[in-house]
């Protein structure tokens, strides 16, 4: 029989498939795209928000997004989020006691049986080489200027109204807030998670070249990029 096609032989036939101007932009994606920071969201339940961070990641060239799902199932906001999100690789950590998120949730009490998901939600980033760095409204945190750029960092950013849980609180190698200087206590969560993210995205692209993806990583990334730009996923052999 024929041998399998490899991956590059793969994105050379679904590349032709495209035109220059949309596989350029595939290709400009790529040169920016990055997993040394990465976006972990614990128990956000409006899905606007959801869905305009995820905007937000995709703009600074996150590839990898974390969901822990403690209360809440969250829903991700179609026309806020544009499809983006179908570039990105979203991985969701959900609870068993976690019910779909609805209009009016938002208060309700986290149980110690909720801490459990956190907890090795986080242990298995920090198992790849993250450090932790929690957004925080508690005393004595640091600024965003005090998380490293030039190591892998996980960005948590909690729940709209009660923040990350003390699981992911006592997890964190980093807790930092953002002074507020007017009568809010808090940016909205999307506004802040853009702050955030070109504070860190910057310095991180400062830095030197380690954010960028692996030859392998960019290979397979812009194999599944093609399959989902030309509905032809897994017909090449």
């Amino acid at each position: 029989g024929f041998p399998k096609m490899t991956v590059s032989e793969k994105i050379a036939v679904l590349s032709g498939r495209l035109t220059r101007a949309r596989f350029a932009r595939l290709s400009r994606a790529l040169d920016f795209r990055t997993r040394k920071i990465i976006l972990v969201l614990e128990d956000v339940f409006q899905p606007h928000n959801a869905a305009a961070v995820l905007r937000n990641c995709d703009a600074f060239g996150l590839q990898e997004v974390h969901i822990i799902e403690n209360r809440y199932r969250a829903k991700i906001s179609s026309n806020v989020d544009t499809g983006v999100s179908k570039w990105m690789d979203i991985i969701r950590h959900t609870s068993s006691l976690a019910r779909p998120s609805k209009v009016g949730m938002g208060r309700e009490k986290l149980l110690a049986e909720h801490l459990e998901n956190p907890r090795a939600a986080l242990s298995e980033i920090k198992s790849r080489g993250y450090a932790l760095a929690a957004s925080t409204l508690k005393d004595g945190a640091g600024s965003i200027d005090d998380v490293p750029a030039d190591i892998p960092v996980a960005l948590m950013i909690g729940s709209e109204f009660d923040g990350l849980s003390e699981t992911a609180h006592n997890m964190a190698d980093f807790m930092f807030s953002m002074p507020m200087l007017g009568f809010a206590q808090s940016f909205n969560l999307s506004v802040f998670s853009a702050l955030c993210l070109s504070n860190l995205s910057r310095r991180m692209r400062c830095s030197g070249d380690s954010w960028k993806l692996t030859s392998k990583e960019r290979e397979l990334l812009m194999l599944k990029w093609l399959e989902i730009s030309t509905g032809d996923s897994g017909n090449l052999e």
